[in-house]
């Protein structure tokens, strides 16, 4: 309760509403009255209120009702099947009950006008007896003289009269006509009761009646003030609705109450109005309601028995069966089809349940959730679709899993590999190292090292493995184990890339496509000289102390690509760097590093930059390189070893 008050927005709705609290107080207190000046706004405030938070409170009610599709669906089958049969019916049924009740109301009336064609007619008859005979076809007549009649009433009279002290036949409502006869005046008197008697076998069942004053313009005022309660001044003057607060004159009913239950129980038809004159005042002024009250038995017995059984007409017996069973039929169908909707609307509904109920565990993480498919339509195959989805995501978990674990596998890989490259020497002389591998993917097939030698040498090498990621990085540590255990003081640069490519060939014999790019050198940090072999790699670049650049491409195969031609194809390139003088190496993912458009870096790129600016670090070389892809990832690893001497020497 307190979170559906709390969804009743907005306050101010609230606020009108308690400042509207004393209207609702005056209202509901009997007795209770406030002046105008309070009763006025508070009343409009109250309503205003009421009506706002009343909306609010249907449409969030419609909301959490409504939010089920079943729901949805079993009440647009209500409005679709079941409101129409009842219009029908009810439409049905109110036409019937009006026209009977019409049929009724003329028969009733014309029996009336009948009766009183022949009380004029038997009233110009000079004896008694003659009058009777003439009216016997009417029933029970009365006759009467008197000396005088009431103000208003003429000799000729015919019409139905209020008589409450008749001297021949009581209290009660008659059809008389008045004749002369001298001085006195003879009446001719047709019981009320006689003429509905005739209409009874019309609707079969008793007629109540109510007879009720009408007033006149002249004593509307005092009928107003001594009948008219609650504002129904109104109702209770108009002549053809009497009001049930004001008393009536008389009221009774004529025949026997009708009994029975459901579809044959008692109703009443629509009443008949007629005017009445008060024999004893001789004015117009009262109202008779006659009210039919049959049954659906009492119809139907009118089609084939009269009142004392009578002749059956076996026609009408099969008309009343056959419209009787057309309606079993038709009430059966819409039975049928309203519970085929409901199960439809059922099936439907808990078919979307299933699926609102399966997105939502979905959602949450459950990928080994599964629909069960209710139907084979559309929604049966949406259900069948949903596991299809589930599945493939439950697989593409699996699989993001095992990719998670790969990726971890590599970053620890990569972590192990940088962990492997060398640290960076502190050389005597000025001169310096400077090197950075930058891995195309988690790691590198590109490595570099160094190496101390006891003669004061630095042992230096670049590499780069054919291929890229884990295997190649496997190969790049294998190469660098193999170099780390030949000896480097006996052996020079020449022999040692010898016997690296013997080995290579030796253990990777079966597999002519891996093989291994490298520069391999010496150099002596105090003296700046140098000697290194190229063995398929890239050329290196010797910057002079004037700008000057030069590139070192000796001859040479890659390891791992010839056994017999290797040795006598690999020359040895010797020099000394001067002091403002570096030595660039590099692999060839640095020169074939493409821009957005495709271009390559190229040597010559790096050529210029090294030419044109003097205190060329590495770090700028890579910013260039950067710069020239636009942020693009690489293609191939990136290494560069630079050896460099300062200007300042020492």
């Amino acid at each position: 309760m307190i979170a559906f008050l709390q969804r009743l927005r907005p306050r101010w709705a609230w606020i009108l509403l308690g400042l509207g609290l004393p209207y609702a107080m005056l209202a509901i207190s009997p007795g209770l009255h406030g002046p105008l000046a309070l009763m006025w706004p508070s009343g409009c405030l109250f309503w205003v209120a009421f009506t706002v938070l009343g909306f609010l409170g249907g449409r969030w009610l419609w909301r959490k009702w409504m939010f089920k599709v079943s729901r949805r669906l079993w009440l647009i089958l209500i409005l679709l099947s079941v409101l129409p049969s009842i219009a029908l019916t009810v439409l049905f049924l109110s036409v019937g009950w009006v026209a009977v009740g019409g049929q009724v109301s003329r028969t009733l009336q014309g029996n009336i006008r009948t009766a009183e064609t022949a009380l004029k007619k038997a009233s110009l008859e000079p004896t008694d007896v003659v009058a009777q005979q003439n009216l016997q076809f009417l029933g029970d007549l009365g006759m009467g003289r008197v000396d005088s009649l009431p103000a208003g009433v003429n000799p000729n009279f015919v019409g139905l009269v209020w008589n409450d002290d008749a001297p021949f036949k009581g209290k009660g409502i008659f059809l008389r006509a008045v004749s002369p006869e001298g001085a006195r005046f003879r009446l001719l008197n047709i019981s009320l009761g006689s003429l509905a008697d005739r209409s009874k076998d019309m609707w079969g069942g008793r007629m109540v009646y109510r007879l009720d004053r009408v007033p006149d313009a002249g004593d509307k005022k005092s009928f107003i003030k001594l009948n008219a309660k609650d504002g129904d001044a109104e109702k209770a003057l108009s002549p053809f609705i009497p009001s049930d607060k004001v008393p009536p004159l008389a009221a009774w009913s004529q025949g026997d109450a009708l009994t029975g239950s459901w579809t044959f129980h008692p109703f009443r038809l629509p009443a008949v109005g007629l005017k009445i004159r008060d024999w004893s005042t001789g004015r117009e002024d009262l109202l008779l309601t006659a009210t039919p009250e049959t049954s659906l038995r009492e119809l139907i017995r009118g089609y084939g028995f009269t009142g004392e059984g009578g002749n059956q007409s076996v026609q009408t017996i099969l008309i009343i069966a056959s419209l009787a069973a057309l309606l079993v039929v038709l009430a059966g169908i819409q039975c049928m089809a309203l519970l085929m909707g409901l199960y439809l609307a059922r099936q439907l509904g808990a078919s979307v349940d299933d699926l609102f109920a399966g997105v939502g565990r979905l959602s949450g993480g459950d990928f080994s959730t599964r629909i069960r498919p209710r139907t084979r339509d559309q929604v049966g195959r949406l259900a069948q679709a949903f596991n299809d989805m589930a599945e493939r995501l439950e697989v593409s978990r699996g699989e993001r899993d095992q990719r998670m674990a790969m990726e971890e596998e590599l970053r620890v890989a990569r972590e192990v590999q940088m962990h492997l490259l060398p640290d960076i020497p502190v050389l005597p002389g000025g001169a310096a190292v400077h090197a950075t591998i930058l891995p195309a993917k988690d790691v590198a097939g590109d490595y570099y090292d160094l190496f101390r030698l006891s003669d004061g040498r630095l042992a230096f090498l670049i590499a780069d493995v054919s291929g890229k990621g884990t295997s190649a990085a496997f190969y790049a540590a294998e190469t660098k184990g193999v170099v780390a255990a030949l000896d480097k003081v006996q052996r020079g640069p020449r022999e040692v890339a010898t016997r690296l490519n013997e080995i290579w060939c030796e253990k990777h014999s079966h597999s002519k496509r891996m093989f291994i790019t490298m520069i391999y050198g010496l150099f002596d940090p105090l003296t700046g000289a140098f000697e290194l072999v190229r063995a398929g790699h890239p050329a290196a670049f010797l910057r002079r102390a004037d700008g000057q650049v030069e590139r070192l491409s000796p001859r040479g195969v890659g390891i791992g690509m010839s056994l017999e031609r290797f040795e006598e194809n690999l020359d040895i390139c010797a020099g000394t760097l001067g002091k403002g003088e570096m030595l660039v190496c590099y692999t060839d993912g640095l020169t074939e590093a493409a821009s957005p458009g495709g271009e390559l870096f190229g040597e010559g790129r790096l050529e210029d930059l090294l030419a044109r600016d003097s205190s060329c670090s590495i770090t700028q070389i890579v910013d260039a390189v950067s710069e020239f892809t636009d942020g693009q990832g690489l293609e191939d690893d990136l290494t560069l070893l630079v050896i460099q001497r300062s200007s300042k020497g020492e």
